[in-house]
C-alpha cells in the first residue's frame, strides 16, 4: 500500500517539479525527499504508539473528537485527489491525450467502484504483483540513466528568485503522503511488536522512493533539447504536447530517451497498473473514513449498510462520485496537484500535534519536540497553501461542508422529516439510526443450559436460514452437546474496525433474527446454548477460528441458495472452510 502511493509519486511529482523549477528542480526534488523521510520517521512512532490504528482520526480523536473529525475530512480529501491524479497519469502513461484522460479516469474509476462493490479480494495480490514488476522495471530504468548522470549534474541551474516564489514552487510537489496515513491505520492486524513491523514496512519503501527519485531526477536534467531556461510554469497561452509530456509522464520520456522505444512502451503499461492500483487504495480508504466516522455518529447511518458482500456500498458510491466531479472540474495533472496536498499535508499535521499533546502515549522527550517541530512545518505548508492556492480553499472547504451537512442531517433528521413531503421522506431515512428491535428479551438467556465445556460441541455457521439452526439443535441434543450458533457478518474494509465491542446483535436485525430463533430453539430443546456474533473481512477464518477456540466437534454449514455467480463473486466459504479444517473436527454440509 505504502509503495503504491510513495512509488507512484515520482510518476508525476518529478514531472511537475521540472515544470515548476525547470533546472533548479532538483533542489525542490531534494528538500521533498528530505520531508518525506522526517514524515516517516514520524510516522514510525505514531505507529508504535496507537497499535489499534494510529490514522489521524484515531490519533486525533484520543485528544478531541472535533479534531478527529477535521482529520479525517481532510484525509479523505487527500484520498479523493490520491484517486483523481493516479487515474489520470495513469491514461497519460498509456498514450491518452490531455482532453481525453480525465475522461478515460472517470470511467476507470466506475469500473474500479464496481469491482469493489463485490470486495477486492485479490486487490492486494494484484497490487503486490504490480509492485514487483514495477521494481524490476525501475532498477532496469535507473541503469539506463546512469551513464547520463554527470551531463544532468551539468545542466542544473538556479535562477535567483523571490524565496516567496521558491517556497510555493517547493509546496506544488509536496504530494503523495498519504500512503503512510494507510500504513498507520493498518496497525491493528499488524504482526506483533507494531512498533518494529511498521518500520519493516515503511523505511524500505522510504530508501527504494528517495534513491530513485534523485536518480530520475538528475537524469531527466540530461534529456536533449529539454527547456531549462524557463519554467513551463511560467509559460503563457496552452502546452505544446511535448511540454505536457514532459509535465506529465517524464519517466515515459526518461525510457524512451537513455533506454529503447519498446520499453518505454513497457515501461509505461506498468507504470499505468500501479497508478490504477493506488487508485483503488484510495478508494479503499475512502470507503473506511466514512465507516468508521459513521460508526462514531459522525456521518449518518446509512453509511454502515453493507451489501450482500461486506462492502459499505453508500459509502462506496459516494467516494466514486466525489472522485468523477472533480475529475470533471479539474481534469489535469497539474490541476489536480494544487488540490493534492491541502488534504495530505492537513490531515498529517492533525496527527503529528494530536499525538504530541497526547500525554498517555509513551514518547521520548526528544521525540515529542521533533513531532511539533515536523508539525509545525506541516502547518507553515498548510497556511501557504491556503494563501496561494484558492482552489484549493474551495475544494477543502466543500469537503469539510459536505461532511458537517451530513453531521448535522443526522442530528435534526427526527425533528424535521415529519415536516418533510414524501419523496423527501425516504431520503430522510437514510440519516435515521438503523432499526432497533423494540425489545430484546428475546435474545436473554432465561431458562437456557449454560456452556458446559465437557459435553461436546456442535457449531453451526449460518446467516439466517432456520432450518439449518433447527438441524443443529436436533444434531446438539441427539449428541448431548452444545450448541454454538456463529453469525459472522462480512465487512470489506482497508483498516477497521476500530473497536470489536462496537457492533451488536441487537442492532443488527438479520443477526437478531438469527439468535431470537436459536435462543427460542435452545429453551425449548433445553440444549447448552451459546450464540455468537462476529464482524470481520473473512467469514471463513472466523468459522476456522472459533472451531479451534472451542474444539468443535462439529461445524455444521448450509449451501447457498443464491447463484453460481454469486458464489464465485463471495468466494466459496465451504470450500475454504473444509480445505483448513482440522482432521478432528467433522464438516457436516446441510441442503
Amino acid at each position: 500500500m505504502l509503495f503504491g502511493d510513495w512509488g507512484t509519486s515520482r510518476l508525476y511529482v518529478l514531472g511537475l517539479a521540472l515544470f515548476y523549477s525547470a533546472g533548479a528542480s532538483l533542489y525542490h526534488v531534494i528538500a521533498m525527499c528530505v520531508l518525506m523521510t522526517a514524515v516517516a520517521w514520524a510516522y514510525t512512532i505514531v505507529c508504535r504508539c496507537f497499535q489499534d490504528g494510529g490514522g489521524v482520526y484515531s490519533a486525533a480523536r484520543a485528544v478531541n473528537q472535533r479534531v478527529a473529525v477535521i482529520g479525517a475530512m481532510l484525509l479523505f480529501a487527500s484520498y479523493v485527489i490520491t484517486a483523481a491524479i493516479s487515474a489520470v497519469s495513469a491514461f497519460r502513461y498509456l498514450g491518452a491525450s490531455v482532453e481525453w484522460a480525465p475522461r478515460l479516469a472517470i470511467l476507470s474509476i466506475l469500473l474500479i467502484g464496481a469491482i469493489n462493490f463485490v470486495g477486492p479480494k485479490h486487490a492486494g495480490r494484484f497490487a503486490t504483483i504490480i509492485a514487483a514488476a514495477t521494481l524490476v522495471v525501475t532498477v532496469i530504468l535507473g541503469a539506463f540513466c546512469i551513464p547520463h548522470l554527470s551531463t544532468g549534474l551539468q545542466n542544473v541551474s538556479f535562477q535567483p528568485r523571490a524565496a516567496g516564489t521558491e517556497w510555493a514552487r517547493f509546496v506544488h510537489i509536496i504530494l503523495a503522503l498519504s500512503g503512510v496515513e494507510a500504513i498507520a491505520n493498518m496497525t491493528g492486524v499488524m504482526v506483533k511488536p507494531v512498533g518494529t513491523t511498521s518500520k519493516k514496512a515503511i523505511w524500505p519503501v522510504l530508501g527504494e522512493v528517495v534513491l530513485f527519485n534523485l536518480l530520475f531526477a538528475v537524469a531527466i536534467l540530461a534529456i536533449p533539447e529539454l527547456p531549462l531556461s524557463q519554467p513551463l510554469a511560467d509559460v503563457s497561452g496552452e502546452l505544446t504536447e511535448k511540454q505536457a509530456e514532459y509535465r506529465d509522464t517524464i519517466l515515459s520520456v526518461l525510457a524512451r530517451e537513455f533506454g529503447y522505444q519498446w520499453f518505454a512502451y513497457v515501461a509505461s503499461f506498468v507504470f499505468a497498473m500501479l497508478l490504477l492500483s493506488a487508485v483503488n487504495t484510495a478508494v479503499a480508504g475512502m470507503i473506511s473514513v466514512q465507516y468508521v466516522m459513521a460508526q462514531d455518529n459522525e456521518m449518518p447511518p446509512a453509511f454502515l449498510r453493507l451489501n450482500a458482500f461486506g462492502v459499505p456500498w453508500i459509502s462506496l458510491v459516494a467516494a466514486c462520485a466525489v472522485c468523477c466531479v472533480v475529475l470533471l472540474i479539474a481534469g489535469e495533472v497539474d490541476k489536480l496537484g494544487h488540490l493534492y496536498a491541502i488534504g495530505v499535508v492537513g490531515a498529517i499535521a492533525v496527527n503529528l500535534i494530536s499525538t504530541y499533546f497526547n500525554k498517555e502515549v509513551d514518547i521520548k522527550k526528544r521525540e515529542r519536540i521533533g513531532i511539533i517541530v515536523l508539525a509545525v512545518f506541516l502547518v507553515a505548508v498548510e497556511l501557504t497553501i491556503v494563501v496561494t492556492q484558492w482552489a484549493a480553499d474551495l475544494f477543502v472547504v466543500i469537503v469539510l461542508l459536505g461532511g458537517y451537512l451530513l453531521r448535522l442531517g443526522m442530528r435534526k433528521a427526527p425533528e424535521v422529516q415529519k415536516h418533510l413531503p414524501k419523496v423527501a421522506e425516504s431520503v430522510g431515512k437514510l440519516f435515521e439510526p438503523p432499526p432497533v428491535p423494540e425489545s430484546s428479551d428475546s435474545l436473554s438467556m432465561t431458562g437456557i443450559k449454560s456452556f458446559d465445556p465437557g459435553l461436546g460441541k456442535i457449531l453451526v455457521a449460518t446467516r439466517g436460514n432456520p432450518e439449518l439452526i433447527e438441524f443443529a439443535a436436533e444434531e446438539a441434543a441427539a449428541r448431548k452437546s452444545n450448541l454454538i450458533v456463529l453469525m459472522v457478518r462480512d465487512l470489506k474494509l482497508a483498516y477497521g474496525p476500530p473497536t470489536a465491542d462496537a457492533y451488536r446483535p441487537e442492532e443488527d436485525p438479520e443477526a437478531f433474527a438469527v439468535f431470537a430463533h436459536a435462543t427460542k430453539i435452545a429453551r425449548e430443546m433445553k440444549i447448552p446454548y451459546m450464540p455468537i456474533y462476529s464482524v470481520a473481512r473473512s467469514t471463513s477464518e472466523m468459522i476456522l477460528d472459533y472451531a479451534g477456540t472451542y474444539a468443535a466437534d462439529y461445524v455444521i454449514m448450509g449451501v447457498t441458495r443464491r447463484g453460481a455467480l454469486f458464489r464465485a463473486l463471495r468466494g466459496d466459504v465451504i470450500a475454504e472452510v473444509a480445505t483448513h479444517l482440522p482432521s478432528e473436527t467433522k464438516l457436516l454440509i446441510h441442503a
